[in-house]
C-alpha cells in the first residue's frame, strides 16, 4: 500500500466508518475509494476527476487534500521515442568510380539550380499552412483563504456537505457559491451560501436550542436500539461494563451468535452493559474503560486508537 492510501484507510478507520458508508455519504462507487485505499490508480477514472474524487473523500475524513494531492501521480510517463535500429552499425556507402563520380554529382547540381530558377521566377500562388498551436492547459480553480470562528468553540464546519473540521480553523477553498452548514449539540443549525471570490474571516454565534420538554414514559428499550445511561448507577458485579468517559463509537458483538448488539456513537457519561462473551470495537478506545465482573480492567487503548478486544470465554 502506497502512502496515499495508508493515510486514508487509517484516518477512516479512526473515525469509525466502514468504506461503504463512505462511498453512500459522498454519492460514490465503493470501487473509487478502494481503489484510492489500494492506490490502484490505473482503475480510476481520468485525473481531473479521479482527483477531485480525492479532494472529497480527505475532507469527510478531516485530512487537509493539498498533502494528498501534491501524492497523487501525475499521469503515464510517454513512452521513449524508438530508438534507431541501426544504431551501432556502419553504414554501407555507396562507392562509385574513382574517375566516374563527379559526372552525377554535376548533372544534379545542373538540375537543382534549373529548379530553383523556375521556382523563383515564377509568383507563389499558395498560402502555407497555419502551425498548429500547443494546446493550453486550463488554469487551476482559484482558491481563496476561509477563516472561521465560532460560539461555542469546537462546532464542526461543512461546505457542500464536507466536513473541514471544527471551529476556530483556516483552510483553502475553491472560490465560487459554496454552502456553509456549522452544527453544535445543543445549538441550532446554521445554514447559509456564501460567494466565495476573495479570503473570507467569518466569526459566528449558534443559537442555543430552546429546552426539551420532559420526555413521555416509555416501554424500556433493548441494548440493540438505545444504550442505557445511567452514570449514577453502580457498577453490576457481573458481565461487561463500558464506562465512557468522552465520545466514541462503539460496536457490541454477542461471541457465540455473531449478533450484533448495538453499534453507535456513545456519548461521554454513558454506561452500557452486557453479559459475557462480547467482542467490543472502539472508535476512540482511550476514552472507554472496561469493567469485567465488576473489576476495573482500565482503558481499551489510546485516545484517538481503533481497537476491538474480545471478553469472556
Amino acid at each position: 500500500m502506497c502512502e496515499l492510501g495508508k493515510r486514508l484507510k487509517e484516518a477512516r478507520e479512526a473515525r469509525g466508518l466502514e468504506i461503504a458508508q463512505a462511498a453512500e455519504f459522498l454519492k460514490v462507487r465503493r470501487a473509487v475509494l478502494e481503489a484510492l485505499e489500494d492506490c490502484r490508480f490505473d482503475e480510476l477514472p481520468e485525473p481531473p476527476l479521479a482527483r477531485g474524487y480525492l479532494r472529497r473523500y480527505a475532507q469527510l475524513l478531516g485530512l487537509d487534500p493539498a498533502p494528498l494531492l501534491a501524492l497523487y501521480p501525475l499521469g503515464v510517463p510517454q513512452a521513449a521515442a524508438p530508438t534507431n535500429p541501426t544504431t551501432g552499425s556502419r553504414t554501407p556507402s555507396v562507392v562509385g568510380s574513382r574517375w566516374l563520380w563527379p559526372i552525377p554529382l554535376l548533372v544534379l547540381l545542373v538540375l537543382l539550380g534549373w529548379w530553383g530558377y523556375r521556382t523563383l521566377d515564377r509568383p507563389s500562388t499558395t498560402t502555407p499552412a497555419p502551425t498548429p498551436s500547443a494546446p493550453v492547459a486550463p488554469p487551476p480553480p482559484q482558491q481563496v483563504s476561509l477563516r472561521i470562528a465560532t460560539q461555542p468553540q469546537g462546532a464542526r464546519v461543512y461546505l457542500d456537505g464536507f466536513l473541514l473540521g471544527q471551529a476556530p480553523l483556516e483552510a483553502r477553498v475553491e472560490a465560487g457559491e459554496r454552502t456553509l452548514r456549522i452544527e453544535a449539540p445543543g445549538y441550532q443549525k446554521y445554514e447559509q451560501v456564501l460567494s466565495l471570490q476573495s479570503n473570507r474571516n467569518l466569526s459566528l454565534a449558534l443559537t442555543p436550542l430552546p429546552p426539551a420538554p420532559p420526555p413521555t414514559p416509555t416501554a424500556p428499550s433493548t441494548p440493540e436500539n438505545t444504550p442505557p445511561a445511567n452514570p449514577a448507577s453502580p457498577t453490576p458485579s457481573t458481565g461487561l461494563v463500558l464506562r465512557l468517559e468522552g465520545t466514541s463509537w462503539i460496536r457490541v458483538t454477542d461471541a457465540r451468535t455473531g449478533r450484533q448488539l448495538y453499534e453507535g456513537t456513545v456519548p461521554g457519561g454513558t454506561q452500557l452493559s452486557y453479559p459475557l462473551p462480547v467482542v467490543v470495537r472502539a472508535g476512540n478506545a482511550g476514552v472507554v474503560r472496561v469493567f469485567v465482573n465488576g473489576q476495573d480492567q482500565g482503558r481499551m487503548g489510546n485516545v484517538g486508537q481503533v481497537v476491538t478486544q474480545r471478553f469472556g470465554q
